[in-house]
């Protein structure tokens, strides 16, 4: 008999994606995620995204190291040994602070962080907004702009 079980879900593909891909990210294989992620469509790569952060959410170490490498700051596993990543340590202040990855705020190519939700950025402690500020040009847009933005994002993972 198989060990599958009588009527229990089967992984999807989407599924064993997205485990591959946290894998990779606790592994911190900047070159395997270009393997998935330049060769997925779109809307699987969004769906994989989606669950990727979903099931990384509790090891914020490795889902602060996925935004480094959204945003162009880990594109080699060479880049792992620099001794500073500042997109990831600000993703990582940015999610133990209350910050959503994707959703409150986003890292983007060219070693960027863009706040999608600026009432949440602004509730933040005054020493968590003084951090993001000292590292970074801070850019206040619109929520139209920052949409665009997040779509631009998009069409970065798209094959």
């Amino acid at each position: 008999m198989s060990g599958k079980g009588f009527g229990q879900r089967q992984p999807t593909k989407t599924d064993k994606i997205v485990e591959s891909v946290v894998r990779y990210c606790q592994q911190r294989q900047p070159e395997a995620l270009d393997q998935i992620f330049d060769n997925l469509p779109v809307k699987l790569n969004q769906q994989v995204l989606n669950g990727t952060v979903a099931a990384l959410k509790k090891d914020i170490d490795s889902l602060s190291w996925l935004c480094g490498y959204f945003a162009s700051e880990i594109n080699s596993t060479e880049d792992n040994q620099k001794p500073r990543h500042s997109i990831s340590e600000l993703s990582k202040l940015l999610m133990t602070s209350g910050m959503e990855p994707f959703g409150d705020f986003a890292p983007y190519p060219g070693c960027r962080i863009v706040i999608l939700n600026n009432e949440k950025f602004e509730a933040l402690p005054p020493r968590v907004q003084a951090a993001v500020k000292e590292a970074f040009d801070v850019v206040e847009t619109s929520g139209e702009e920052a949409q665009r933005i997040n779509e631009a994002l998009l069409r970065e993972l798209e094959v």
